[in-house]
């Protein structure tokens, strides 16, 4: 059990579970990328295709990324003015990686900080599953707040891939003296 600090924010992980991930696509928050998703029903004789989203030119040609995360605290956690995609290809034999998804868009967001209302039923903190076709592949939309942390076990830095546009930038969050900390009583 953890004591409570004010304006510490718990957050308290989740399984990355098929209903969790299609909460968050009915929200408008991600795009499944798993079987049975975007069908398409191609006459016989033809293949079809469709983009689910396109970058925008701004920011540069698509890219892809690796990126291992070392970080027990959410330093990083903000917005990106672009969708990006997240392939959970990894090993799951490091430390646990949560990616904490806040259930808005970064305007709506920054309004409940701003009226002193954030509490721990804006986010989602994810407990990251690897290599399950079900969950493991998605799009964050943009402006949709986010960031990525670990629980220290002592064990291997967290990895995966990252797919977005080369420029990309990042939009850190100012939570105004709120500080979100790992519910670990439920790692």
């Amino acid at each position: 059990m953890h004591k409570t600090k004010p304006g510490t924010i718990y957050l308290n992980p989740v399984e990355m579970t098929g209903g969790v991930m299609k909460m968050l696509e009915e929200k408008g928050l991600i795009y499944r990328l798993c079987p049975d998703s975007y069908l398409l029903h191609p006459e016989k004789g033809e293949t079809l295709s469709r983009p689910l989203y396109e970058c925008d030119v701004r920011y540069g040609p698509h890219m892809i990324i690796s990126v291992a995360v070392n970080r027990t605290e959410l330093s990083e956690f903000g917005t990106h003015p672009d969708t990006e995609d997240f392939l959970l290809i990894g090993d799951a034999d490091t430390n646990p990686l949560y990616i904490v998804v806040a259930l808005c868009k970064r305007d709506e967001f920054e309004k409940i900080i701003l009226e002193r209302k954030l509490t721990e039923e804006d986010f989602i903190t994810l407990r990251a599953k690897y290599n399950d076709p079900e969950v493991s592949f998605f799009s964050m939309v943009k402006d949709v707040p986010h960031g990525e942390m670990i629980y220290d076990v002592g064990s291997k830095p967290a990895s995966f891939f990252v797919t977005e546009s080369r420029d990309l930038t990042t939009d850190i969050t100012d939570f105004k003296g709120y500080v979100l900390s790992l519910d670990t009583g439920n790692k």
